[in-house]
């Protein structure tokens, strides 16, 4: 008899965390592949759907996945643009399943009603809520609002957990609290992230109202709202480390005294199967290709930033940094 998911995913964090320590071959307990560029959306800070539209076809899939396995990845995120507007997300689901690998996907549940069977093998959903639906249309386009909280209750109902990611694009508190309401209310958690700048994933900048002290002051709010049990994804070390940041229209800076887990716990691989350390790092390190290289022998062991307040890159970051106080459970809340 196997061990149990959760096991199994916690053995692959501690096998990655002992070679992490002793700095020895890149061992990533967890991958984001990005099954597609395309999406349905044009959210105001995402450039991703004006990159390369190709993607792998299936078979390259399972070449891809058989890889990661070997290198020890457990936790698989599929992400894009919009998984569900690849059409055969079914299978690549299946085929992330059968190699077996704890499976997130992250949608923005616009196709939802026409896909509703993509779902069922999944382990983890993450979607997109930023806040009510005049503040969510804004960052993210007329019709994204449309029908993400209905599906959200559907799956919930479903039995699978929920987390909405969102984008703090505003030093206000109001939609903070819609979206920690709806989600009392719903069943589901939620994961803040800060508005990211300067890498190839993004565009836009933060608006110019916006200051370092009326942010901060967010976060500590978000923060004192987890530390008073409202269902916050995001960690309280998470939340601390956003809290102090100094200069939020700097997302990541290279500092030579800090080390980065990123290409060691932890990795990011885009449509044509060229991987990163992480996503954000695209269009600064060079890919390496996972059907063509070994990702052991070809990563340098240098990151191009080592410090970052980049949601998903931060939360990981801290279960290397911070082994200790993070629980394994904060295992199920990343992308």
């Amino acid at each position: 008899m196997g061990l149990p998911d959760h096991a199994r995913l916690g053995l692959a964090y501690g096998m990655s965390l002992l070679a992490w320590w002793t700095d020895s071959a890149p061992r990533p307990f967890a991958a984001s592949f990005a099954v597609t560029n395309r999406c349905n959306l044009r959210c105001s800070y995402c450039n991703t759907p004006f990159l390369d539209p190709r993607e792998l076809p299936l078979a390259d899939v399972r070449t891809l996945f058989d890889r990661l396995r070997g290198l020890g990845v457990r936790r698989l995120g599929l992400v894009g643009g919009e998984p569900l507007v690849r059409r055969d997300i079914d299978a690549v689901v299946d085929c992330a399943k059968q190699a077996g690998f704890h499976v997130s996907l992250n949608s923005n549940l616009l196709l939802y009603q026409r896909r509703r069977e993509v779902f069922d093998p999944v382990d983890l959903v993450f979607t997109s809520l930023d806040g009510g639906p005049e503040v969510h249309r804004r960052n993210r386009g007329e019709a994204s609002f449309d029908g993400v909280t209905g599906a959200v209750r559907d799956l919930v109902g479903r039995g699978k957990p929920v987390i909405a990611i969102a984008v703090v694009t505003s030093d206000a508190l109001e939609p903070v609290d819609f979206l920690l309401d709806e989600a009392e209310s719903a069943g589901f958690k939620v994961h803040f992230q800060p508005q990211c700048t300067d890498t190839e994933i993004v565009r836009g900048g933060l608006d110019d109202r916006l200051t370092d002290e009326g942010l901060r002051s967010l976060w500590t709010g978000i923060l004192r709202r987890k530390r008073e049990g409202r269902p916050i994804a995001s960690s309280t070390h998470y939340l601390e480390a956003q809290s102090r940041w100094s200069d939020f229209r700097v997302s990541a800076w290279l500092d030579p005294e800090a080390r980065c887990a990123a290409g060691r716990g932890f990795l990011y691989v885009d449509p044509q199967g060229n991987a990163y350390p992480c996503a954000y790092t695209k269009g600064k390190a060079q890919p390496v290709s996972l059907l063509e290289e070994d990702w052991r022998s070809a990563f340098p062991g240098r990151t191009p930033c080592t410090r970052c307040n980049v949601g998903p890159m931060l939360e990981f970051n801290l279960l290397f940094q911070r082994p200790l106080s993070s629980s394994l459970a904060a295992l199920d809340r990343l992308e």
